[in-house]
This record gives structure tokens, sequence and C-alpha cells, in this order.
């Protein structure tokens, strides 16, 4: 089972994102968290606590970010030049890859990005829960 946990750099709530990941090991001991990668916010803070549970981790970061051992794509699909448009395809790929999905964020509309990934899933019959 792969787990999608994703949100905005403004979600600062360690606790909440611990409390989750606690429940998914337990009740999911052999699930995959997906994260989109990050430095900052919700994406960094589910990376954190994810890889710290010692479970398993992968990550959609976008293809100027560069490669790292968490990479979900092959090393071809990094060291590209900036654009907006990688980053909704990489939430485009998290949502086509994973079973289920959650959504962290501190707005009451979703950003452009989140969207991506919260239309993809739908769009993919999979099961959304969005937390503010």
């Amino acid at each position: 089972m792969k787990i999608a946990i994703i949100g905005n750099t403004n979600w600062q709530n360690k606790r909440k994102v611990k409390d989750i990941l606690f429940n998914i090991k337990n009740t999911y001991p052999s699930a995959t968290i997906i994260g989109a990668g990050g430095t900052e916010g919700a994406n960094h803070i589910v990376k954190k606590y994810a890889l710290e549970f010692d479970m398993p981790y992968s990550e959609y970061n976008p293809s100027f970010s560069g490669f790292n051992i968490h990479s979900a794509m092959p090393k071809s699909y990094y060291g590209k030049q900036y654009h907006f448009s990688q980053l909704h395809h990489r939430m485009k790929m998290l949502a086509l890859n994973c079973d289920y999905m959650m959504i962290l964020t501190t707005d009451d509309k979703l950003d452009p990005v989140l969207k991506t990934a919260y239309n993809q899933a739908k769009k993919s019959n999979k099961s959304v829960v969005i937390l503010n």
C-alpha cells in the first residue's frame, strides 16, 4: 500500500504528522509513505518523521531539485532547468502512483499545485483526505 502525504509550506503541526504516521505504521506496517520532497512545511515534516519511524519512503521531488536516494523517478528525470510546470507534473505522477492521499494545508483553499494532486487522485478514483 502506498500512502501519499503532501501539503503546503506553511504547515507546522509536527505533532499531527507524527500521530498520523504512527497510526499508519501500526495499522499498515508495510505501507510506503510517498512525499513530495522539499525543505520546509508539510513535505519536509512528513519526510523527517517517516524516516525517523523507519518507514519505507519515496518522494516525487521536482526535476529541477536533483536526484536523491528517495527519489521515485529515474535519474534521467532530474537535472532540468526550473519551469513551473514541473511542480504540477510531479503532483500528477505522485497521484497516479499512490493508493491513498492525504493533503495537509493551513489554507481554506488548496493552492494550484496541491489542487493538481487532488484532481488527479480524484480522476483516478483514489481516496483523498484534506486536513487543516
